[in-house]
C-alpha cells in the first residue's frame, strides 16, 4: 500500500515550493531582487580563484560555493573564517600588504571608514531599497556608491522567562517602557538584607551586559535623540540625552524604585538560563547560547517595547555585509558569486546559520517562524547611526557610562565630553 501523506508533510512541501518559487521570481525580477548578472559565458575560459573572509563557520558556504562552482567550473573559492575579534585588524593587516581576500566579509558600520578599500557594487540604489529593508540603503550607500550587500539584518528584541512570569502572575510581557517598568518591579526579589535574588532585568551595568552600548543607543533613540548629525558629529549632550543614560543606569542604581540588577550577577545569557533574570535584551544571535546553556528553559521572545502611543516603531540594527577589496584582480567575477550568495544562495544560508532575512521577500516567510519571526519582522524597522570610527566610539560610550557608575562625574558632564571626544575621533 503506497504510504500516505501527512498533512504536515504537505505544509512542508507547500513552504518548500513556495521559497523556490519566490527566488526563482526575484532571479528573474519579477519579485524584489537583485538579478543576477552571469558571466558564464565571459569568463569560463580563464580559470579563476577567489580568496573569501568570513566569519562564519565555513558549512554556512560549503553547499553554496558547490551549487555555485557547477555552474561555475572555471571558479574556485577559498573560504576562511577569521576570528571575529582579530578579523578588522586583520584584514587591514592584508590589504594593505596586497594578499587580502577578494570576497570579505565586513559590519555594516565600517562603510565610512573602509570604502576606500572597496571596489563598489553596480547594484543601484533604488534596486537597493526596493530588495532590503530600509536600513541597508541608509548604510551601505555612501559617496553615490552602493559598497556592500547583505544576507541577514539582526535587531534587538526581548527574551522573557515564561516561569518566571507565571509565576508573578504576568499574563503577557510588555510591549511598552512603561509595562516594562512595572514588570520590572513584580518580577524582582530581593532578600531581608536588600540583596537581589532574583532580577526583573538585565540593564544598567556595562560590564555583564555584551550589548549595553546598543541598548543606550536604542534608549536614545526611543527618546528622539538622535546620536550625531549627518557629518558624523555627537550631539546627544542633551535633557533627551541624559533621560535615555539615567533610564538605563537606574536598573542598577541601588536608591532608584527600577533597582533590579547589579555587577554580582554572571553575563545577562548565563543569568537568564539560571533562571536568574526575567527578561533580557538581545540580538538573535542569543537563541544558539541560551539554548546550549539550557535546552529546557521556557522561554520566548517578543518584540522590543516601545514608547507608549508611539507611531512609528524604532528598533536597533546590527549585521554583517558582503563586500569585493579593491586590491582583488578579479572584482567582477567576485561580485558575481555575492550576487549569487545573496539571491539564490540566501535561503541555504538562512537555514544554516538561524539568522533573520535582510530580503523583504524572504521576511514574508520567516515572520511565522516561532523564534525568528520577531526579529525579521522588526529588521522593517531597524535603524544605525552614522559611524565614522564605530570602535573608538563604542569604547567612548562605555568609558562614559563606567565613569557615571563610579560617580567620577554626573550623567550629564559625561554626555558633553563623550560627545566631544567622539567628535575629536571623527
Amino acid at each position: 500500500m503506497a504510504q500516505q501523506i501527512t498533512k504536515s508533510q504537505k505544509i512542508i512541501f507547500i513552504v518548500i515550493a513556495a521559497i523556490v518559487l519566490i527566488i526563482v521570481l526575484m532571479v528573474l525580477g519579477i519579485l524584489p531582487g537583485l538579478k543576477i548578472n552571469d558571466q558564464k559565458s565571459s569568463t569560463k575560459q580563464i580559470p579563476i580563484t577567489l580568496e573569501f573572509w568570513g566569519i562564519d563557520n565555513e558549512s554556512a558556504y560549503v553547499p553554496i560555493i558547490e551549487k555555485y562552482r557547477a555552474l561555475h567550473n572555471n571558479i574556485t573559492i577559498n573560504y576562511h573564517q577569521i576570528n571575529e575579534e582579530n578579523y578588522e585588524n586583520q584584514l587591514i593587516e592584508s590589504l594593505a600588504a596586497q594578499n587580502g581576500p577578494d570576497i570579505l566579509m565586513l559590519k555594516h558600520n565600517w562603510i565610512p571608514k573602509h570604502y576606500n578599500k572597496l571596489y563598489p557594487s553596480d547594484v543601484l540604489l533604488k534596486d537597493l531599497k526596493l530588495t532590503f529593508v530600509d536600513v541597508v540603503s541608509n548604510d551601505l550607500y555612501y559617496q553615490n556608491k552602493v559598497w556592500a550587500l547583505p544576507l541577514w539584518v539582526d535587531t534587538l528584541a526581548l527574551y522573557y522567562n515564561k516561569d518566571l512570569f507565571n509565576s508573578a502572575s504576568i499574563p503577557l510581557p510588555p510591549t511598552t517602557w512603561e509595562e516594562f517598568l512595572e514588570d520590572t518591579k513584580l518580577l524582582t526579589k530581593k532578600d531581608n538584607t536588600g540583596n537581589i535574588i532574583q532580577s526583573g532585568a538585565a540593564l544598567g551595568t556595562v560590564n555583564n551586559i555584551p550589548n549595553s552600548i546598543d541598548i543606550l543607543l536604542l534608549l536614545m533613540m526611543h527618546n528622539n535623540q538622535p546620536i550625531v548629525n549627518e557629518n558624523g558629529r555627537g550631539i546627544f549632550d542633551t535633557n533627551n540625552g541624559s533621560n535615555a543614560v539615567n533610564f538605563y543606569l537606574s536598573f542598577a542604581n541601588p536608591a532608584s524604585s527600577n533597582y533590579s540588577w547589579n555587577e554580582s550577577f554572571p553575563e545577562s545569557i548565563e543569568a537568564f538560563t539560571q533562571n536568574k533574570v526575567a527578561m533580557i535584551i538581545d540580538y538573535s544571535s542569543a537563541i544558539k547560547k541560551i539554548e546550549s546553556l539550557n535546552a529546557y528553559l521556557n522561554y520566548s521572545i517578543v518584540p522590543l517595547p516601545q514608547p507608549a502611543q508611539t507611531l512609528n516603531k524604532q528598533n536597533y540594527a546590527d549585521y554583517w555585509v558582503y563586500g569585493v577589496s579593491g586590491i582583488s584582480k578579479n572584482p567582477q567575477a567576485a561580485w558575481n558569486f555575492i550576487y549569487y550568495l545573496i539571491n539564490e544562495g540566501a535561503v541555504d544560508y538562512l537555514n544554516n546559520t538561524f539568522r533573520p532575512a535582510a530580503n523583504r521577500v524572504l521576511i514574508q516567510s520567516c515572520k511565522t517562524d516561532e523564534k525568528l519571526g520577531v526579529f525579521c519582522e522588526q529588521a522593517l524597522t531597524a535603524k544605525t547611526w552614522f559611524q565614522l570610527n564605530p570602535e573608538k566610539n563604542y569604547q567612548i560610550l562605555r568609558s562614559m557610562l563606567e565613569s557615571i557608575i563610579s560617580g567620577r562625574t554626573n550623567i550629564r558632564n559625561a554626555l558633553g565630553q563623550a560627545a566631544k571626544m567622539i567628535n575629536t575621533s571623527n
